[in-house]
């Protein structure tokens, strides 16, 4: 969960540092007075794009910083791991800067990273929706991955994926075979290659081998001196040798001291140590020597490898594939009718595999999909739509590497209306307390801990938003939930509740947010739903934030 903001010259905001709560969180405020500005900030946060007109007039640069409590559990911390971060007190910080010149930074735990990392790890922590973002639940290619996210069966889907590319693999070697036309220089040519693939006699990890060979000997001179060096310094007349035995020859002329013949009896040994040191030193550096020939065949065969390398795939691996693939040509050219049968047995047999698994996922898929039409059904019941009716509709094909199954979500909003797509049903406030409803279904499987819902309840009123706001109520029970709404009973149901305001001092104009106490949401709820102060705007105003507690 977002524990702590900080924004700096961002837009209208001067300064904010605020500490924010688990469960649901409200954020209200007049029009105009820059309500969405935080969550616009939460968004950079998230990896969206940023321009220079969003640092506030005046000033050189923005800061946006984020604190998230993120649990040891969660699945985004393996991510983490894989990069190299580590989380104090399971503490992860995002921070974005931004100047006027247009230069921008990115920074997870104050180490630099890229947008498209960032983007990642904050997708697996915050969702935010407004009423545009419901234009993904329009398209029906989005379907089927919402509906195997409910089915959570990811090694399934694994399996589908995998046969498939391997009957692919089968299928377009067969159609390339049958519509070859292959003359004697095509022949000619691809036999080159394989022969020169075969007759560089390449092994695995050898080029890394010789290279390594290589720096070895082009680093001869310099291990040569040094060796050399470190003997004179060790054998020399005046050198390490003959001033340790010196100094044990004088100490043992002292028989004065029992600690003096202690010491030189370890100069002694230190001595005699030393010169076996310095005699393996110059056997190993007489035995050194640089054959310039077997230098010059390093170079060449390096050379060599790195030229069949560009010209078959670029690594070991890739070449030895370019070599399978010559061979299973040729011998489809020279065999041509063999090849042919060969591979239509392969196709078979790789097709029936992947039609065992895509038909356990569609058996799946159809199970799971009439769970997730009750579940959303009593969604949108919740949310004051009893004669809504949903229906995820399935329907076969010859398949790719999702499967046999294209799927669409479609729905009916009132009695007697026949399902239609969605984009032929809903209008936009139906549609937000239908993405609402979905989003309470599939927040909990994706392990999100921030929900962020701006303006959704744009267009509704009444009970409708009194159901909204509980609907938020619930969720908030396992996600931290924040809303930015501008009615009253939407906020009445928050745990917590901000407010926004636009300040006019001199000729600066700032936004600034802090929060409410109990009486401050009181007057503010007032202020929301009656635009009055009376006593009995008041009253009304308690009654709906107890009836929030309450219901």
């Amino acid at each position: 969960m977002l524990t702590q903001i900080y924004v700096k010259d961002f837009i209208l905001l001067d300064h904010v540092n605020l500490t924010l709560e688990d469960h649901m969180s409200a954020f209200t405020g007049e029009t105009g007075a820059g309500k969405s500005l935080l969550m616009d900030a939460i968004g950079i946060l998230k990896g969206d794009r940023i321009s220079a007109s969003m640092v506030k007039d005046g000033k050189d640069k923005a800061i946006i910083e984020g604190v998230f409590q993120v649990p040891s559990h969660h699945a985004v911390r393996s991510l983490l791991d894989e990069a190299g971060y580590t989380l104090e007190d399971d503490l992860l910080i995002v921070t974005r800067e931004f100047s006027k010149e247009g230069k921008s930074v990115a920074r997870i735990n104050q180490r630099t990273t890229t947008i498209a990392f960032l983007k990642e790890v904050m997708a697996a922590l915050v969702d935010l929706h407004s009423q545009h973002d419901t234009q993904y639940l329009l398209n029906p290619k989005y379907h089927l991955s919402l509906l195997d996210r409910f089915l959570q069966q990811d090694a399934l889907r694994e399996d589908v994926r995998d046969t498939y590319r391997v009957f692919k693999k089968c299928d377009d070697e067969l159609s390339q075979l049958l519509h070859a036309d292959y003359s004697e220089d095509d022949l000619e040519f691809l036999t080159f290659q394989l022969n020169e693939i075969d007759e560089a006699m390449l092994k695995e990890n050898e080029l890394d081998e010789l290279e390594e060979e290589l720096r070895h000997m082009m680093g001869y001179e310099k291990v040569s001196a040094g060796l050399h060096a470190a003997i004179q310094l060790l054998d020399e007349e005046e050198g390490g040798l003959p001033i340790i035995y010196e100094a044990a020859h004088q100490l043992s002329g002292l028989h004065y001291d029992e600690t003096l013949d202690t010491y030189a009896q370890k100069l002694n040994d230190a001595y005699y140590v030393m010169q076996d040191l310095t005699e393996e030193i110059k056997e190993y550096a007489q035995s050194l020597e640089f054959d310039e020939e077997h230098f010059h065949e390093l170079q060449d065969r390096i050379s060599y490898i790195h030229k069949i390398f560009r010209k078959y795939g670029g690594s070991y691996d890739a070449v030895c594939e370019k070599r399978d693939e010559l061979d299973r040509t040729i011998d489809g050219i020279l065999h041509r009718q063999d090849a042919i049968t060969k591979l239509e047995k392969a196709r078979q047999k790789a097709y029936e595999a992947y039609e065992t698994q895509a038909k356990q996922l569609h058996t799946l898929r159809m199970a799971k999909a009439k769970e997730l039409e009750e579940l959303v059904v009593t969604q949108l019941r919740d949310l004051e739509l009893p004669n809504a009716r949903f229906h995820v509709s399935i329907e076969t094909f010859a398949g790719n590497a999702t499967g046999m199954d294209k799927v669409e979500f479609l729905i009916s909003m009132n009695a007697g209306e026949r399902l239609k797509s969605l984009s032929a049903t809903a209008s936009g406030g139906e549609l937000s307390r239908f993405m609402l409803g979905m989003k309470t279904v599939f927040t909990r499987l994706q392990g999100i801990e921030t929900v962020i819902f701006d303006e959704i309840d744009t267009g509704v009123s009444g009970n409708v938003a009194f159901a909204i706001g509980k609907k938020m109520q619930e969720l908030a029970k396992d996600v931290q939930v924040f809303c930015v709404t501008h009615l009253a009973p939407v906020a009445a149901c928050a745990d917590h509740h901000y407010v926004v305001e636009k300040l006019q001092e001199n000729d600066h104009v700032k936004t600034q947010i802090h929060v409410l106490d109990e009486q401050e949401r009181i007057i503010q709820l007032a202020s929301i739903s009656s635009a009055s102060q009376s006593v009995s705007a008041h009253a009304m105003a308690k009654e709906l934030l107890e009836k929030a507690r309450r219901d």
